[in-house]
C-alpha cells in the first residue's frame, strides 16, 4: 500500500527518505548489526513479503516507519508521534516495552507530541510478526506544520536518529 497523499507528497516516499537515513546511520555504525532493510528504494513489496523478512531471518527486532492521517483525510491540527505494538505478545522483552522504548526516543529527538502507543492488533504486520514489532508514527501528513517538517531533509535526518538511538536501547535493554 502506497499510504497517504497529501499536497502531492506520498506517504511511502516520506517513510523510505526517513529509512533512507537510517541506513546512513547503520551503514557508518562500526557496531556492524545487521540490519535487513524491506526496501531502500521505491519499490512496494507486498505486507506479507515486510512480515516474512523479519521472521525468516528471525530478527532480535522487526520496526516499521510510517507517517499518520486523520481518518477523514482532511488537514486538521492533530499532531505528534505514536508507536504501535501487538498487544497480544506479552513477553518482558516484547512488542509493548520496544514501542515504548521507540516512542520516547522518537518524540525526544523530534520534541514531537507523544501520542501514546496504540494496540496494534488489526494491523496485518503486527499481528503476523513472529518478533518483537514496533510501528512507528512519525507524525501527521494531514497537519500542514508537521508536514512542512516531515518534508524537509533536517526533520528527515532527526526522526532517523531517534529510531536509531532506539534501535540501540533495545539492544542495551537486552533485545
Amino acid at each position: 500500500a502506497a499510504g497517504a497523499v497529501k499536497l502531492g507528497i506520498s506517504e511511502k516516499s516520506l517513510n523510505l527518505a526517513i529509512v533512507q537515513q537510517l541506513k546512513k546511520l547503520f551503514d557508518e555504525d562500526k557496531r556492524r548489526i545487521r540490519v535487513y532493510y524491506t526496501r531502500t528504494s521505491d519499490t512496494n513489496p507486498t505486507l506479507d513479503q515486510r512480515v516474512q523478512l523479519a521472521n525468516k531471518a528471525n530478527a532480535d527486532l522487526f520496526i516499521s516507519v510510517h507517517n499518520n492521517s486523520t481518518n477523514s483525510g482532511r488537514m486538521s491540527s492533530a499532531n505528534g508521534t505514536a508507536v504501535m505494538y501487538n498487544e497480544s505478545d506479552e513477553s518482558e522483552l516484547g512488542s509493548k516495552r520496544l514501542a515504548q522504548i521507540c516512542l520516547e526516543e522518537v518524540t525526544g529527538q523530534l520534541q514531537s507530541r507523544n501520542r501514546g502507543l496504540v494496540e496494534g492488533d488489526s494491523i496485518y504486520i503486527i499481528r503476523t510478526s513472529k518478533v518483537p514489532v514496533a510501528l512507528i508514527e512519525v507524525g501527521f501528513m494531514t497537519n500542514q506544520q508537521e508536514l512542512d517538517l516531515l518534508r524537509s531533509e533536517d526533520y528527515q535526518k532527526e526522526a532517523a536518529l531517534g529510531i536509531y538511538h532506539a534501535i540501540l536501547r533495545a539492544f542495551e535493554e537486552g533485545y
